[in-house]
């Protein structure tokens, strides 16, 4: 039974002694282990004995041997185990699980890193951005020629990029379908364009939403990855428009797919001319230093995430249009419904084929 559970584990007695131990609790451990020996004996390479050995291992202790990191936790059971073979019944009264947690321990590691990069990237932008802020009080004109306000506000978009794209890095990797819910993505639209009129304002741009009927476009996914996808879109197109231009958010819903379209007359994305469309922007997040690239690339993971695609083309005012589609509901349903009328006749060629077999 020990061995095939899939860490390892040491039965004890009422006395601290084992009374047995999986072969995967000894490779684990890397040590011989004898019926007989005391616990404090078996694990004195990172125990003291006594009292404290058991207290230390009911919380749970964390162990590297040879490169790999495991975790040694006791459980008292106190159970009336079979016949030792003499007529004699012992007893297990508690078993010491060894479970290797060198992957999770990695990734923690991994994590750790990567926060301290992330705290190394957002230094130098936010160092600007006090700098600036000190220079406005002591020198307006200094200031004005640094870029004032609009490379303040360049620096901070940079400094939030970097922070959602950790955010999002992270997120990603422990999500599970079951996390998704259905969200009307019309109203979430509706809902997120007044909070960019501010920035629109700001720049002189005019913000413009058409939406041609009230139905719902249900959607299912994470809304609030979504959004801020939207919103990564919607901001690039005011940022890169001059005053008095023109950003239009459009949107249609095509029986199965859900189309939002970010329209702007701002020249073109670099390289979009000659391309005509652009479906990847790794390329432009590395070249940029903005912070442009990297909403871009952000929004393309939400997209995909989602079953969805995004991609940038050229409009007929020599900008650029972002066309970002996304499943509905109503397509996922067909699915399921195509599939649950299939069932009655597979069910019907079982049960044909079960009658033949009778006959």
């Amino acid at each position: 039974m020990l061995d095939s559970q899939p860490w390892g584990s040491i039965a004890l007695g009422r006395d601290g002694r084992v009374v047995a131990a999986s072969a995967r609790a000894r490779a684990m451990l890397r040590i011989p282990i004898s019926v007989g020996e005391s616990i404090e004996s078996v694990l004195s390479f990172c125990l003291h004995g006594g009292a404290e050995a058991y207290a230390t291992l009911e919380q749970g202790r964390e162990v590297e041997i040879e490169g790999t990191w495991c975790w040694l936790k006791l459980t008292r059971v106190d159970e009336q185990g079979d016949d030792d073979g003499r007529g004699d019944p012992y007893y297990v009264a508690a078993s010491v699980a060894v479970v290797d947690i060198t992957p999770v321990h990695r990734a923690l590691d991994e994590r750790i890193a990567s926060l301290r990069f992330l705290s190394h990237d957002l230094r130098s932008p936010l160092n600007s951005i006090v700098a600036l802020t000190q220079l406005q009080e002591l020198d307006a004109a200094t200031f004005a020629q640094c870029g004032g306000m609009r490379q303040i506000g360049e620096l901070a978009r940079y400094a939030l990029g970097l922070g959602e794209n950790f955010l999002f890095s992270s997120v990603v990797g422990n999500l599970e379908r079951r996390d998704f819910s259905r969200f009307d993505l019309r109203a979430t639209l509706r809902e997120l364009v007044p909070q960019l009129e501010v920035a629109a304002v700001y720049r002189g741009v005019s913000l413009r939403l058409w939406l041609p009927d009230g139905r719902p476009a249900w959607v299912n996914g994470l809304r609030p990855f979504v959004a801020r996808a939207l919103q990564n879109l919607i901001d690039n197109a005011i940022q890169a428009s001059s005053a008095g231009a023109t950003v239009s958010v459009t949107f249609k819903l095509q029986d199965d797919i859900v189309e939002i379209g970010v329209k702007d007359s701002a020249g073109g994305l670099p390289g979009l001319h000659q391309k005509g469309r652009i479906d990847s922007f790794d390329e432009l997040a590395q070249k940029t230093s903005k912070g442009f690239g990297l909403g871009l690339k952000l929004a393309t993971r939400i997209v995909t995430l989602h079953g969805g695609t995004l991609h940038a083309q050229i409009n007929e005012d020599g900008g650029t249009t972002f066309v970002m589609r996304l499943p509905s509901v109503v397509k996922q349903q067909r699915a399921a419904d195509s599939a649950a009328a299939a069932m009655p006749s597979v069910r019907d060629s079982v049960r044909a084929f079960a009658a033949g077999a009778m006959k």
